[in-house]
């Protein structure tokens, strides 16, 4: 083959790769094709990353115990609730990361091509279904506590019989005689006796379960039969030693919610106050909880200015992002996410002889 005919095979092949990606045009969403006679057209946004935020709260409500007053003189106990009171603390945050739709970066694209028109037809009967990131806030109830029957329900007896012994006299056959007589009258226990009573049961209790454990029990029980006896002896010294201690229960509330960070500056992810709990708006004395975002790598590769309309798709590819948690001086590490709002905008060729999954590229409509 001549020169001449190298020449002219390079250029038929050259206007053919033009002609063949010029079948491909990308615009802004609201802009239409120049000198573009299409078939088709589909409708995409640049992948953004959601973060589903997960919060465990936990209520813990503190009860201070009837006798209270009594735990150190009758049972030596100091470290006991003084007070009823509820107070928040936080169990945990997850974040995961989700891909979702950048409605601010959304672009059309419109072929000539029937197999690339046909490819589009074809992804679009396959889309993932959309994920609502407007999602408002979720709070659940994972778990309820409630106040022990025991505790909930106690009431000693107020009042007990007291029996008093005497002599009386009387007149028996004309003969004055003296014969015993007693007498039975309710009176009032005092808060301090009711307290006793109960540090009693439980010296009681501590009493049967060493004479269970050293086996001075004249019946010879089985290994079963003595660890169902002490551990219901247990129950009650402790059903008996939270009307000293106070009891402790805690409700817990998972609360989810969604965040789409624009760009990778700190964001306010929600507020918490010891005395109140979560809240998503900033309260009084509530403390902040920020995001941080680091860039790990060091290189960005950017598209500085796009001509539109472009002979080629235009994506965002997701790039590592160190993620925490900053509350006042304290910081919880997340790890490494990969997060498109760090990519920078890439070209994708619209060969239309091998056409692309449009739903690798972005988000379709």
């Amino acid at each position: 083959m001549g020169k001449m005919e190298k020449l002219f095979v390079f250029v038929i092949a050259s206007i053919l790769s033009i002609s063949s990606l010029a079948q491909v045009q990308v615009c802004p969403v609201n802009s239409q094709p120049e000198k573009l006679k299409y078939i088709g057209m589909v409708t995409y946004a640049l992948p953004t990353t959601t973060l589903k935020v997960t919060v465990s709260v936990s209520n813990v409500q503190e009860v201070r115990g009837y006798f209270a007053d009594y735990a150190e003189s009758l049972l030596g106990l100091t470290n006991i609730i003084q007070k009823n009171r509820n107070c928040y603390k936080i169990n945990s945050v997850d974040i995961e990361p989700l891909r979702t739709a950048d409605l601010k970066n959304c672009y059309r694209a419109f072929t000539s091509n029937a197999v690339v028109a046909e490819s589009w037809a074809d992804n679009a009967l396959h889309l993932p279904p959309a994920f609502p990131v407007d999602m408002p806030l979720a709070p659940y109830q994972s778990h309820t506590a409630s106040l022990p029957d025991f505790f909930k329900n106690y009431a000693d007896v107020s009042y007990t019989q007291q029996s008093e012994a005497f002599v009386d006299t009387k007149i028996i056959d004309g003969v004055v005689t003296q014969v015993p007589a007693s007498h039975t009258k309710t009176v009032s226990k005092s808060f301090e006796s009711k307290a006793r009573e109960a540090a009693d049961a439980i010296a009681k209790c501590r009493k049967d379960q060493y004479a269970l454990a050293a086996g001075e029990q004249e019946t010879p029980y089985s290994g079963d039969a003595l660890q169902i006896m002490i551990s219901e002896l247990k129950e009650w010294e402790s059903n008996y030693l939270s009307l000293f201690t106070g009891v402790s229960v805690t409700d817990t509330v998972t609360f989810v919610f969604y965040v789409t960070p624009e760009n990778l500056d700190p964001l306010t992810l929600f507020y918490f106050n010891d005395n109140k709990g979560f809240n998503k708006d900033q309260g009084l004395s509530s403390e902040a909880y920020t995001l941080n975002f680091n860039r790990i790598y060091n290189q960005v590769y950017e598209i500085v200015e796009v001509q539109y309309p472009c002979s080629q798709y235009i994506t965002r590819s997701k790039l590592p992002v160190s993620v925490s948690l900053q509350h006042d001086k304290t910081r919880h590490d997340f790890g490494i996410v990969d997060m498109y709002q760090a990519g920078s905008l890439q070209f994708v060729s619209s060969n239309t002889k091998q056409p692309v999954d449009i739903n690798s590229i972005g988000i379709v409509f």
